[in-house]
């Protein structure tokens, strides 16, 4: 199953954890870099006030829907896609398959402490990725963009993975994406559940007021196309 929801205004890929597989495979098999978004309510929230994360959205050559809220707001609320991504099968599907395969891993964040706690998260929960690089400061000016391709390409890594906070990477990748040297580039977004596994906590309040405010958004852009 392959089709599209539109969720405030954003198109995104409607498709079972199979057909997203075989989408992964078709991007290894290719010479140039391949984006995949993991997309959660934040990113959406984003989008709707930032034209440049709205656009990085648009332009993903894969977006897999990463939370329920997500599904719920185009009006999908059961289903085999429903369950699964109530399980997060996509994310521990795709690792498995990339470390399977042997593929090896860069990992990137806007901070130290993003990247400690990202790497953390992997090699407790895949014993066996092969992690050629790091990198943090992609917020910073300190960090140029150059600096952090050239750390990328230099590692020789195939699969970028990418923040668990922030969402200054969009604008990076936007200008930098035909300089990499990867096969796929993987965005986690701010996913609730990898944040806790990660160590990063959020209050149930802010978790709450991310819902409550999406909700409404949703609902008042429902409201405005029936207008």
């Amino acid at each position: 199953m392959n089709d599209k929801v539109e969720v405030l205004g954003i198109s995104i890929d409607h498709m079972n954890v199979e057909t997203a597989m075989q989408r992964i495979a078709d991007f290894l098999r290719t010479d140039s870099l391949n984006t995949v978004g993991i997309i959660t309510m934040n990113a959406l929230l984003i989008a709707a006030e930032d034209p440049v994360h709205r656009e990085y959205l648009e332009q993903l050559d894969l977006s897999v829907v990463g939370e329920l809220e997500v599904l719920e707001a185009a009006g999908i609320n059961s289903g085999q896609i429903y369950e699964e991504t109530k399980e997060n099968d996509f994310i521990a599907r795709m690792f498995w398959k990339l470390i399977s395969n042997r593929h090896t891993f860069f990992l990137l964040g806007e901070s130290d402490e993003e990247v400690d706690a990202l790497t953390t998260y992997v090699q407790e929960t895949y014993p066996d990725i092969i992690i050629r690089g790091k990198a943090s400061g992609i917020a910073r000016d300190e960090r140029s963009a150059d600096w952090i391709v050239n750390e990328i390409n230099g590692s020789g890594a195939d699969v970028i993975i990418s923040g668990l906070q922030g969402f200054s990477q969009s604008g990076f990748l936007l200008e930098n994406k035909m300089k990499i040297n990867g096969k796929i580039w993987i965005c986690l977004g701010e996913h609730i559940n990898i944040q806790n596994e990660a160590g990063i906590k959020n209050t149930w309040f802010s978790t709450l007021l991310k819902k409550s405010t999406f909700k409404r958004m949703a609902a008042k852009y429902r409201n405005e196309e029936i207008d």
